[in-house]
């Protein structure tokens, strides 16, 4: 009878402090993403470090056995193959449109890891009269058969969490790398490697896109020719530096077709300004203010700055209004902000155009943006890092990837 008693003691306070944990995890958003949920730490009994012993005797959790079993190769091969399909399948017009095009990364990847993995525990749940306490007591009640006593503290909140998530709204909270299938399996997502990665999709890309291009127009890129394109920040009219001059129009007809230009300026504006590459071209923030001016004056008004009369700090239509008055009245009929966000935003564009109207136009540097070519690709022009294929910075951050998203196209 004494035994008994002592048992009963020894479960009622193991149900105490685990129910206090359990209640202070309760107030936490379910939709909080990412984050590694801390708690504070618990003085449990050595009568309660006793029976989780014997939980952990009784064999290996659903989750870890998981874990072990799946196949984390076959989700980046996966991964792959869906790159490969839209390099192979990139069409004969310059866009990175992501809707067309779609690029599946590391963190794609581990999030469909962790759908399938909570998805299959789900269903073991399923099979419990309430599978919400079902899951409760795995995660969070030590006494019971099924207890979690294998995973840490911090894997068994993110385990609670992605598998209530996925009963009652169908997906995992986020991609939580914490999660002890990341840890089983010794993946890590690093964040350069994965940037890396997502530079190398979008230049193959583009050389790609390129390619078909050109062969749609009949234009062969030899071997030993270097081209360089030049692309104009107003008209995005490319402008092609090769020796043959009608090798030249062909290349110039077809770059300047449809969105092409707009599209490579925007490309090599994306090159230039990764992290560590230090592009001189896009280094001089006056031109970038320039060039925003110019832009934000044709969408609120329609008329092109360098059109209008320069003067007193501002720019002037013909009938004497000022331009700044012309944008503070687009900018407030303008849906797509906020209203206390109107006034800055308005601001903001005046400031632009008065910094180019003090210095005067002519004396303000276009961001004309280049980048060479040949039969290899694109080649990055005044910056500290050549992201082409097989580069110092490829086989520094892509040659050893511990598991790879990329395809060589």
């Amino acid at each position: 009878m004494t035994d008994m008693i002592r048992l009963k003691q020894q479960e009622a306070v193991l149900r105490l402090l685990f129910q206090n944990e359990h209640k202070g995890f309760e107030k936490l958003p379910l939709t909080q993403k990412n984050v590694a949920m801390k708690r504070d730490c618990l003085t449990i009994s050595s009568e309660a470090m006793e029976i989780q012993k014997m939980a952990k005797a009784c064999g290996q959790s659903e989750n870890i056995k998981f874990d072990q079993t799946v196949d984390i190769q076959s989700y980046f091969d996966a991964a792959i193959q869906a790159n490969q399909k839209a390099l192979e399948n990139t069409g004969d017009e310059f866009t990175r449109s992501e809707s067309k095009y779609p690029y599946m990364d590391a963190v794609d990847v581990c999030h469909q890891i962790l759908t399938d993995k909570y998805s299959k525990l789900l269903e073991e749940a399923k099979q419990h009269d309430d599978p919400e306490l079902y899951i409760e007591r795995k995660y969070y009640d030590p006494t019971c058969p099924w207890f979690t006593s294998d995973l840490t503290r911090e894997e068994r909140s993110i385990g609670y969490r992605n598998e209530i998530s996925m009963l009652k709204r169908g997906r995992v909270v986020g991609t939580n790398m914490l999660d002890s299938v990341f840890r089983v399996n010794n993946v890590t997502i690093n964040y350069e490697e994965s940037n890396a990665s997502e530079i190398s999709y979008y230049r193959q890309l583009c050389n790609a896109q390129l390619r078909n291009i050109f062969s749609k127009n009949g234009i062969e890129v030899e071997d030993s020719m270097q081209y360089t394109f030049k692309v104009d920040p107003y008209s995005y009219y490319v402008t092609v530096n090769c020796e043959d001059a009608t090798r030249k129009e062909k290349m110039e007809f077809a770059l300047n077709q449809g969105n092409n230009g707009r599209n490579l300026w925007l490309a090599i504006e994306y090159f230039s300004g990764r992290d560590g590459a230090h592009g001189v071209q896009v280094s001089n923030q006056l031109s970038y203010h320039k060039l925003w001016a110019n832009s934000e004056v044709f969408r609120y008004t329609g008329y092109r700055l360098n059109e209008l009369k320069e003067a007193d700090g501002t720019y002037y239509t013909e009938d004497g209004t000022d331009i700044k008055r012309l944008i503070h009245e687009g900018v407030r009929k303008d849906p797509i902000f906020p209203y206390k966000a109107k006034e800055d935003y308005a601001q903001a564009v005046c400031g632009w155009i008065q910094e180019v109207a003090e210095r005067g136009w002519e004396k303000v540097p276009d961001m004309v943006l280049s980048i060479g070519y040949s039969s290899a690709g694109l080649h990055d022009l005044e910056q500290d890092i050549s992201f082409d294929y097989g580069s110092e910075w490829y086989k520094r951050y892509l040659d050893s990837y511990q598991y790879s998203v990329l395809a060589t196209y």
